[in-house]
């Protein structure tokens, strides 16, 4: 009886290894790091107020400028007032900016918001550049059932790893060998027979 293992894949190099570090860290580190080095702030598109300009799902950076700076067209984000909907953060786009106040508006509204903007302070944050898709991760982590997919999908990716490494450390048995046998049940025969015949 013929034993064969599995054939090994080699070591990972250490251009390997790299390419895998940017690969997992790169995004991380454009995403956090470098806008904290560059003072911006971050936020996650939640809703679909802004649809067809900054979708659902979207990492918006601003960054903090002085109210006077502000202009029609820019898009800012504030608190919403405590006569909205929602007492959460707003992104939207200014729509005119005078003595009293500033009027904002969603782009996927065909009307502007029904409320002024008086700032609190003397800055507020402007858009400065998006990135599409990537806070979907942030939505579903935070989401309650966003937790029981993760958890399902790690438990299976856990289980697909398990199942792969058990095939590759198992030996391969050969086929018939070169006499005529047929692997693994002739060679016990063998065994038992020379067994009987020396007790």
């Amino acid at each position: 009886m013929e034993i064969k293992t599995a054939p090994h894949r080699p070591p990972a190099t250490p251009w390997g290894r790299l390419l895998l570090f940017l690969v997992v860290l790169g995004p991380v580190t454009v995403l956090v790091l470098l806008p904290i080095g560059l003072g911006l702030q971050r936020y996650v598109m939640t809703g679909d107020s802004m649809a067809g300009s900054i979708d659902r799902g979207t990492i918006v950076f601003e960054r903090t400028v002085p109210v006077s700076d502000l202009r029609p067209g820019d898009v800012i984000t504030y608190r919403a007032p405590s006569t909205a909907d929602g007492d959460g953060m707003v992104t939207h786009r200014i729509v005119t900016i005078g003595p009293e106040g500033i009027v904002t508006k969603a782009d996927a509204h065909s009307a502007a918001d029904p409320w002024t903007l008086h700032p609190d302070g003397p800055t507020l944050p402007r858009v400065v550049f998006t990135v599409p898709w990537i806070g979907w991760a942030y939505i579903v982590l935070f989401h309650p059932q966003g937790w029981l997919l993760t958890a399902c999908s790690a438990v299976a990716l856990v289980l697909l790893l398990t199942h792969r490494w058990g095939r590759r450390r198992r030996p391969q048995l050969l086929g018939p060998t070169a006499d005529g046998g047929d692997g693994t049940a002739d060679g016990e025969v063998e065994r038992g027979q020379l067994e009987e015949a020396n007790p």
